[in-house]
């Protein structure tokens, strides 16, 4: 089961938006036509994987996003994205999430400008049942049954000069998407079970330090897109995850690519990777459960995009 990643390259797409929608407004002269003081912007991609925070959401296969993004220029701005995503990673679910956020912007595009807002990500139907201790209760002892989804509330702020972009998250719902600890120790679990580990040394280790949620987790992030020419950019990209109460899956990514824009297409290709604190933790179950697969192993990605 998948433990981290978040929201965070839709930050990138709201401060941009905000930069456009500020920078193109303003308004009319006597006798001139009013200018549009908003802007809305749609966005369909396809690419081979569909990852966040150097994780896949999408179980290293490929997978599809829409996007929408409305901005005023009075610097108020609203998002919504909707994606798929694997049942291996959240499990009972429809192979859908959805990201919307609402926002406010202020500054300069070519000088210091900031952001401040909230986003909720949701994936509908995906919850998990698990013991508070499932290595207690496999020995009869007396568990608790807990149902965990991996919705998570994020306040988010930005702030950046120029192409340099930076955001900081904070979780403010019970847990980040579903860390808790009968998800985390509960995978861990599984993980040793499928290795034929029948020491359950790591599951043990996380059910000793007690039932914990992970509220108060924080993602920062850092990137630039760099034009090289008047159709392509080279994009840099590091972050940082830090899981409150499970440091073990503490995560710091990276992605460096390059995106060319032809015939009113975005092509990307992008290196993408996460080095997490603990690699155990990084395996994922298949829906079988007698399989394994690294989610932060490192990859070259293709994406084409349309923007409307």
């Amino acid at each position: 089961m998948k433990f981290l990643s978040a929201i965070l390259s839709s930050s990138t797409v709201l401060m941009a938006a905000m930069l456009a929608a500020s920078a193109s407004s303003h308004a009319a002269e006597p006798g001139e036509p009013e200018i549009q003081s908003y802007s809305l912007d749609m966005e369909a991609k396809v690419s081979t994987d569909r990852r966040t925070n150097g994780l896949s959401d999408t179980y290293r296969r490929p997978g599809a996003e829409f996007t929408v993004t409305a901005a005023h220029e009075s610097g108020f701005l609203g998002y919504l994205q909707l994606g798929t995503v694997a049942k291996e990673s959240f499990p009972d679910g429809n192979k859908t999430t959805a990201v919307g956020a609402l926002g406010y912007r202020w500054g300069k595009p070519e000088g210091w400008h900031f952001g401040v807002g909230a986003a909720q990500e949701i994936f509908p139907g995906a919850s998990v049942e698990l013991h508070d201790n499932e290595l207690v209760y496999a020995m009869g002892g007396p568990a608790e049954v807990i149902k965990t989804n991996f919705d998570t509330t994020f306040g988010l702020l930005e702030f950046g000069y120029g192409i340099m972009e930076a955001r900081y998250m904070l979780v403010l719902s019970k847990d980040f998407r579903g860390n808790n600890t009968s998800v985390v120790c509960g995978t861990a679990a599984q993980i040793a079970q499928i290795q034929g580990d029948l020491t359950f040394g790591e599951a043990s280790s996380c059910y000793d330090r007690g039932y914990r949620n992970s509220r108060g987790s924080q993602l920062l992030q850092v990137e630039a897109k760099i034009p090289l020419n008047g159709n392509t950019r080279l994009l840099t990209h590091v972050g940082y995850t830090a899981v409150r109460n499970f440091s073990f899956l503490n995560t710091l990514d990276y992605k460096l690519g390059v995106i060319h824009t032809r015939w009113g297409l975005d092509f990307e290709a992008d290196i993408v990777g996460g080095s997490m604190r603990n690699s155990y933790y990084a395996n994922t179950p298949n829906t079988a459960m007698d399989a394994l697969k690294r989610i932060d192993k490192p990859a070259l990605m293709a994406s084409i995009a349309k923007r409307f």
